[in-house]
C-alpha cells in the first residue's frame, strides 16, 4: 500500500512539475540549418548573429540551430535536404544547382561582371524586389529566401605567380556552377568544380593549381599553407550564400514571428557587409605576414 502511495505522489509531483514548465519552452520552434561555411568566416559570424537575435527577439520561441561545414550534409546535398523537408533551413550558394536555381545562380556565378561587394549587396537587393521569376524560382522548389551574403572579390591564388593569361593554359582551375567553367576552357584551363572545404586539399594535393578565392576566405581556411601567391584580379565578385527556409518551416511560425525573423535579416545584410569589407583589410595584412605575395 506504501509502495503505491508513493508512486502516486511520485506520477502528482511530475505532473505538478510539467504544468509548472513556461509556456514558451513548450510551444517553442526549433529550425536546424545546414551551413556550407566554417563558423570563423565573416558571414558565419552574422549568421550565428542573426539566429541569435531571431531567440532573443522572439523570447525564445523560435531557435535557429546552425550546423557549420556541412553539419547535416554535403553542400550538393543540401538542396534536396531542404526540398524534402530533411532540414529546416540551409546557408547555400545557388551556383552549385546551376541546374535547378538558374536564375539565382547567374549573379552566383557570371565571372568578371562586377568587382565590388557594394554593387553585390544593392544587386541581390534589386533583384528580389524586381525580379518575379527569382521568387517564382525558390517557390517551385518550396524554399524562401531570407537574406543573401556578399563575398570580397575572388582574385587568383596558386602555388606560384601567374602573370600572363597563356600562363593559364593546362592549369585546373577551381569552378563552379555554368559559367566560370566556360572562361576557364576559354583561357586553355581545366575546370574542376569543387566546393569551399574542399580547396585546402585540392590545392595541397595537386587536384587544382588555381582558384579564384578571397584574401579573407584565403585567411579563414588557412590556404596560405599551400598556394602564398595572390594574383590581384577579379575573377568573381557577386552574391554569394542565401539564408533559406522552408516554406514549411515558415509556415510553422506565427504572423509575429514572421516578421521578426525579415526585420533582422534585412538587419543581417547590412551587417554582413561592414563585416565583409573590414575581413578583406584585416586579412590582407595578415596574409603578408604568413609569406603570401600579391602581384
Amino acid at each position: 500500500m506504501k509502495t503505491c502511495i508513493r508512486a502516486l505522489a511520485m506520477v502528482i509531483g511530475a505532473a505538478l512539475t510539467f504544468a509548472a514548465l513556461p509556456e514558451d519552452s513548450a510551444a517553442a520552434t526549433l529550425l536546424r540549418m545546414n551551413h556550407q561555411m566554417a563558423a570563423n568566416t565573416a558571414g558565419s559570424i552574422v549568421d550565428q548573429w542573426f539566429a541569435d537575435e531571431v531567440k532573443k527577439r522572439t523570447n525564445g520561441e523560435v531557435e535557429i540551430k546552425i550546423f557549420f561545414s556541412n553539419g547535416l550534409g554535403a553542400v550538393k546535398e543540401t538542396l534536396s535536404l531542404v526540398e524534402n523537408g530533411a532540414i529546416d533551413m540551409a546557408a547555400l550558394s545557388p551556383g552549385y544547382f546551376p541546374d535547378q536555381l538558374p536564375f539565382f545562380t547567374a549573379p552566383n556565378s557570371i565571372p568578371m561582371a562586377i568587382d565590388n561587394i557594394d554593387q553585390a549587396y544593392r544587386l541581390s537587393e534589386r533583384l528580389m524586389k524586381e525580379v518575379p521569376a527569382l521568387t517564382e524560382e525558390a517557390r517551385s522548389k518550396g524554399i524562401r529566401p531570407l537574406f543573401f551574403h556578399v563575398l570580397n572579390p575572388y582574385v587568383m591564388v596558386a602555388k606560384e605567380p601567374i602573370l600572363t593569361v597563356e600562363q593559364l593554359n593546362g592549369k585546373k582551375f577551381r569552378t563552379w556552377g555554368s559559367d566560370l567553367p566556360r572562361m576557364a576552357q576559354a583561357v586553355g584551363a581545366v575546370p574542376v568544380t569543387l566546393g569551399v572545404t574542399e580547396l585546402y586539399e585540392g590545392m595541397m594535393r595537386g587536384v587544382i593549381d588555381v582558384m579564384p578565392f578571397s584574401v579573407d576566405l584565403m585567411d579563414n581556411y588557412k590556404v596560405y599553407e599551400v598556394a602564398k601567391h595572390v594574383m590581384d584580379i577579379t575573377i568573381w565578385d557577386g552574391p554569394t550564400w542565401g539564408v533559406w527556409m522552408t516554406e514549411k518551416s515558415w509556415a510553422k511560425l506565427t504572423p509575429a514571428q514572421q516578421k521578426t525573423v525579415m526585420e533582422v535579416a534585412v538587419e543581417a545584410g547590412k551587417r554582413d557587409l561592414e563585416a565583409v569589407r573590414q575581413a578583406a583589410i584585416d586579412s590582407d595584412k595578415n596574409l603578408r605576414t604568413k609569406g603570401v605575395t600579391f602581384h
